[in-house]
């Protein structure tokens, strides 16, 4: 466990001179097996944690890199900022949900990566460098995969603190299909799980309001709060899950042939499959740079099998052009990765080689799907 940056860079300056790999564990929320070490040490950054930094004078804040997400939105909100956007789930490290590309849903609005301002990261020789000046560190920090180095503290943009309205319920499933321009088009965030057992949808439709003094909860089960408390849901059941990222234009039919996948050939999978959606962006290895894009989700619970019914959905998923998450199941190598971002795979590399010639900071998984 590291509780200071000065701590970190000690532990890793010792590592490189043993030959040790290193990797950083923050809520170990990923499904993935980014974080997995081949023997070496791994930095547990939980006491690297402390309460956002608004700087004077703009909408940024700094954050320390070990600081759970669900540990910010209150002190934002007294600063009288709010984070752009977050997922369903608020357990993760800031440097974790950066690491790996955690989005939440809406067709204009960009994964949490594409708010990081800056970063500070300790390098394989326990030196302490920022992207300040450093475009190209920047932008391979903001989806970074662990690879760079330890990311001691991001800087976010922000936005004036904002209310949230929740709208739930549950429908066929084809109804919803059939209005999913609709819907995407009329709500900020729109998202739904869908249920193969009674092939229902369960629907959730987010959209900024003006807040009452106290939260609202009205008859229907429409919610009014602060938007750090209405993003989160809680996900207490054990499960693993892979999640590909599709063009917006092919995120329906790819949708309907994974619905069709698991009621004809695993219908033993009774867990949800999610449909989101992620505006286009310009990060270098983000599964939504470039395109508009519909993220879908499947899942199995833990104590199940999982392997042949992620890989039927992999091969759906990357007929229809699909990228995967980078903190969930997936099996590419790293020609196919290397073609889904052909202008900038190498780009992250180049970064990633001149912090980390040595490759400390790759495991067995990253010098696999890197190349390396």
């Amino acid at each position: 466990m590291v509780s200071s940056v000065a701590e970190v860079q000690t532990a890793v300056a010792d590592a490189s001179s043993n030959g040790w790999a290193v990797r950083t564990a923050g809520t170990t929320h990923s499904h993935s097996d980014v974080l997995h070490t081949d023997g070496g040490l791994v930095l547990l950054t939980d006491s690297l944690r402390g309460a956002p930094v608004v700087e004077p004078g703009c909408s940024q804040a700094r954050i320390p890199g070990g600081t759970k997400l669900a540990s910010i939105g209150e002190p934002l909100w007294e600063a009288g900022f709010s984070l752009p956007n977050q997922g369903d789930v608020d357990v993760q490290s800031v440097a974790g949900l950066v690491g790996t590309g955690v989005h939440g849903t809406g067709r204009s609005l960009r994964s949490i990566s594409d708010a990081v301002a800056g970063a500070t990261i300790v390098t394989a020789t326990g030196d302490l460098v920022s992207t300040d000046d450093d475009p190209d560190l920047l932008e391979a920090a903001r989806l970074n995969l662990g690879a760079l180095g330890v990311v001691v503290d991001l800087t976010f943009r922000l936005l004036p603190a904002y209310h949230l309205h929740e709208r739930s319920w549950s429908e066929d499933l084809d109804p919803v299909m059939e209005r999913l321009d609709e819907l995407t088009r009329a709500t900020r965030h729109f998202e739904f799980f869908w249920y193969p057992v009674t092939d229902k949808a369960y629907a959730k439709a987010l959209n900024p309001c003006a807040g009452p003094v106290d939260p609202m909860e009205d008859a229907r089960g429409e919610y009014v709060d602060r938007s750090y408390v209405v993003y989160p849901s809680e996900r207490s059941d054990k499960h693993t899950e892979m999640e590909y990222s599709v063009p917006a234009d092919q995120g329906p039919e790819c949708f309907l042939r994974i619905r069709e996948l698991m009621r004809t050939r695993f219908p033993e999978v009774v867990w949800p499959a999610e449909y989101r959606t992620v505006a286009a962006d310009e990060g270098w290895i983000s599964p939504a740079r470039g395109r508009p894009t519909v993220t879908i989700s499947v899942h199995q619970g833990i104590d199940h099998p999982h392997a042949e019914f992620f890989a039927a959905c992999e091969t759906i998923f990357r007929e229809h052009q699909g990228r995967p998450h980078w903190g969930k199941v997936h099996n590419l190598g790293a020609d196919e990765l290397a073609a889904e971002h052909p202008d900038t795979w190498e780009k992250f590399w180049a970064v990633q080689s001149r912090l980390d010639p040595e490759g400390r900071f790759l495991n067995a998984h990253l010098r696999r799907i890197g190349g390396r």
